[in-house]
C-alpha cells in the first residue's frame, strides 16, 4: 500500500468521524433547545386557582366549601351562604361563629347542608360591620376541632348571589 493511499484512508476516517461528531452535537443543540422551551414557559398546572367566588376549608370530616357572606352594606344583616359536607360517619354539629354571635348547623353522617340559600339552613349575622369587598373572619367548630377562615363578603352584585341577600 502506498503513502498516498494510506493518507487517504485516514483522510476519509477523519472527514466521517467529524461529520459523525458534528451530527451528534447538532442533535444535542436540537434536544437542549428543545427541552428548554419546557424550563422557560410558565406551566399552569402548578398554579392551581379556586373557580369559586368564597373560601373552603376543612373541620376533621367537615369540608366547607364556597363560603361567602352577603350583606347590602356594614350596618346591616349578613347571610352566611355555603355548603357544609360531612365525610364522616357520624352526625356533626358545627357552630359558625363571628363577633357577631354564633349559630350551629348540625350535618348528618356522609350528608350535606346548604347554607344561605332558600332551601337550605339560614345563617345571619347582625351588627357583623364588615364592608362588601371585605374579608371576615368566620370560625367554624366542631366538638373536636376548630377552623378559622377570611371570608369573602359580597354585596349581591353578582347574579348568582342576587336573591341570597339578606
Amino acid at each position: 500500500m502506498s503513502a498516498d493511499a494510506g493518507t487517504a484512508t485516514r483522510t476519509v476516517r477523519r472527514g466521517l468521524t467529524r461529520r459523525r461528531v458534528s451530527a451528534a452535537l447538532v442533535g444535542v443543540a436540537v434536544l437542549g433547545l428543545l427541552a428548554g422551551c419546557d424550563l422557560i414557559a410558565p406551566q399552569d398546572t402548578k398554579y392551581i386557582q379556586e373557580t369559586a367566588t368564597g373560601v373552603n376549608g376543612d373541620i376533621g370530616p367537615i369540608f366547607i366549601g364556597n363560603a361567602v357572606l352577603l350583606t347590602k352594606h356594614s350596618s346591616s344583616l349578613a347571610s352566611l351562604v355555603a355548603t357544609l359536607v360531612n365525610q364522616g360517619t357520624s352526625s356533626e354539629d358545627v357552630r359558625i361563629v363571628t363577633h357577631a354571635g354564633s349559630e350551629t348547623v348540625t350535618v348528618k353522617a356522609s350528608e350535606s347542608v346548604q347554607v344561605g340559600t332558600p332551601d337550605g339552613e339560614t345563617v345571619t349575622f347582625d351588627g357583623l360591620g364588615a364592608q362588601p369587598g371585605s374579608l371576615a373572619p368566620v370560625t367554624f367548630q366542631t366538638s373536636t376541632m376548630t377552623e378559622t377562615l377570611e371570608v369573602p363578603v359580597l354585596d349581591g352584585s353578582l347574579p348568582q348571589y342576587q336573591n341570597l341577600v339578606p
